[in-house]
C-alpha cells in the first residue's frame, strides 16, 4: 500500500526538471553532505570518536540498517535507535589503525561503486583491522541468480526465495528478478560472485579469503548473519 510520502513523491517528482533516478542520486548525496557537515560541527560526535580511537578489539557493523548488534559499533548513514555513529562509509573510517577485531558488512558492498567506493571501504577496513582480524562480507550471490535464470527451473528460483505463483506486483519475469538483484531501483550498483569479491578484497590487501556458509566462520562472533538474507546470499571471510 503506497504511503502518503510516496504518493506525494509520485505527484511532485514528474514536475521536476530531472528524472526519478537523478532525483534519488541528488537526494542521497545531499543527505551525505549534510551528515558530514553536521558531524564536523558536532562536539558530541567528536567526543565519541575520540573515545573510540583509544579502544582496541572493536567489533564494527557497517550498514547495520536497524539491526544493530549489542556491544558493537553500529554504523548507518541515517541515524536509527541502535546507531552508534552516523557515517558516510565512502569516506575514511574514524578509527585507529589495527583497532578492530572484526568488521561485518552485510548487504552493504553492493550499494557502493565497485571501481571507487567499494575498494576505498575495503582498504579502510584492512587498515582498522588488527592482525588476525576478520572482515565478513555478505552480498547477494549473483552467480546463483544467473544459474537459476539459465536453468529456468522453478525449484532453483524457490531456493533463492522467489516463487512464480506469488510474485510482487512490480516484478513480472525471471529477467525482471535479475534486474532487481543487480539494480534494485538504483540502490544496487554492482553484482558479485566469489571470484569478483575475492579480487576486490585482494586489491585491498587481504590474502586469506574464504567462502563461508550462513553463520559459519572461524570467528563465531562475526557469524551473526541475518536469517532474512540466508536464501540468496554469498558469505565471505577475509583475515588480515
Amino acid at each position: 500500500m503506497p504511503t502518503f510520502r510516496s504518493k506525494i513523491g509520485r505527484t511532485l517528482i514528474p514536475l521536476l526538471p530531472v528524472n526519478r533516478r537523478t532525483f534519488d542520486i541528488l537526494r542521497y548525496e545531499l543527505n551525505s553532505i549534510t551528515l558530514r557537515a553536521g558531524n564536523f560541527a558536532n562536539p558530541v560526535f567528536w567526543a565519541k570518536v575520540h573515545r573510540l580511537r583509544k579502544q582496541r578489539g572493536l567489533s564494527i557493523n557497517l550498514g547495520s540498517g536497524g539491526y544493530g548488534k549489542p556491544d558493537w559499533i553500529n554504523i548507518e548513514l541515517r541515524k536509527q535507535r541502535d546507531t552508534t555513529l552516523s557515517l558516510d562509509i565512502r569516506r575514511p573510517l574514524p578509527f585507529s589503525d589495527c583497532s578492530a577485531r572484526r568488521v561485518l558488512a552485510e548487504h552493504v558492498l553492493e550499494h557502493l561503486d565497485f571501481r571507487t567506493d567499494a575498494l576505498t571501504l575495503a582498504r579502510e577496513v584492512y587498515r582498522v583491522l588488527e592482525r588476525g582480524g576478520t572482515f565478513r562480507v555478505v552480498v547477494p550471490d549473483c552467480k546463483r541468480y544467473l544459474q537459476a535464470y539459465v536453468s529456468g527451473r522453478a525449484e532453483d528460483w524457490a531456493a533463492l526465495g522467489w516463487h512464480f505463483q506469488d510474485m510482487p506486483d512490480d516484478i513480472y519475469t525471471p529477467m525482471h528478478i535479475i534486474n532487481h538483484t543487480f539494480h534494485q531501483s538504483g540502490e544496487h550498483l554492482f553484482g558479485y560472485d566469489f571470484e569478483t569479491l575475492k579480487l576486490l578484497l585482494e586489491r585491498a590487501g587481504f590474502s586469506d579469503i574464504r567462502q563461508r556458509s550462513f553463520r559459519e566462520s572461524h570467528d563465531r562472533d562475526v557469524a551473526i548473519d541475518l536469517e532474512v538474507h540466508r536464501p540468496y546470499s554469498l558469505y565471505v571471510d577475509s583475515v588480515k
